[in-house]
């Protein structure tokens, strides 16, 4: 089975679940234009984006995912355009998304993508695991994990207006070891 089949049959007639809580406490600072969800999945925080009033790419690997993201999105008519792409091969042009969201997906080679696609003003949001979460046993490979103080360092370019690592727990009790960041590209002059 290939690395797409796999994540369609994780997707496959699967809810939506709640969007990451770092996202929506984060949602205010969002400009209210264009964002690309990085890893959309299901769109579960797409959707969160749109209905706040921000128009969202949400890219994904998976077509069953973003068959399901695609029709919710129908059904509430909101301004989500979903996308089946492999993020190693899709194109970012310069300054483009007002914002780009990147929760629990890493793959660090695209940051500098990020932090060239953001326009002036433009915000980065990322939430993924640390290194911590591996005696857990999910995420299992250590690629998939941030090292103690990386992601900053993922974001050159971009002025931090927020940080933050370490354990995480959710409104339904389960844990997680995070590390989340807000950047922004400074305005030009």
């Amino acid at each position: 089975m290939s690395n797409q089949q796999e994540w369609d049959q994780k997707h496959r007639d699967q809810p939506i679940p709640a969007p990451e809580a770092f996202l929506i406490e984060m949602l205010p600072r969002i400009p209210r234009g264009i964002a690309l969800d990085v890893a959309a999945g299901r769109g579960r925080n797409s959707l969160a984006m749109a209905r706040a009033g921000i128009r969202v790419l949400a890219v994904d690997f998976s077509l069953e995912a973003i068959r399901t993201l695609a029709s919710a999105v129908s059904a509430e008519n909101l301004a989500v355009w979903p996308v089946v792409a492999n993020l190693d091969n899709f194109y970012l042009r310069a300054e483009s998304f007002d914002a780009i969201v990147n929760v629990t997906f890493l793959d660090r080679a695209l940051f500098p993508n990020f932090v060239r696609a953001l326009r002036p003003g433009g915000i980065l949001i990322a939430d993924t695991f640390l290194i911590d979460q591996a005696k857990t046993g999910h995420p299992r490979n250590q690629a998939f994990m941030l090292n103690h103080g990386e992601l900053p360092t993922l974001v050159a370019g971009l002025q931090i207006e927020h940080y933050r690592e370490g354990l995480v727990t959710y409104p339904d009790g389960t844990e997680a070891y995070r590390a989340s960041i807000v950047a922004r590209r400074v305005e030009s002059n």
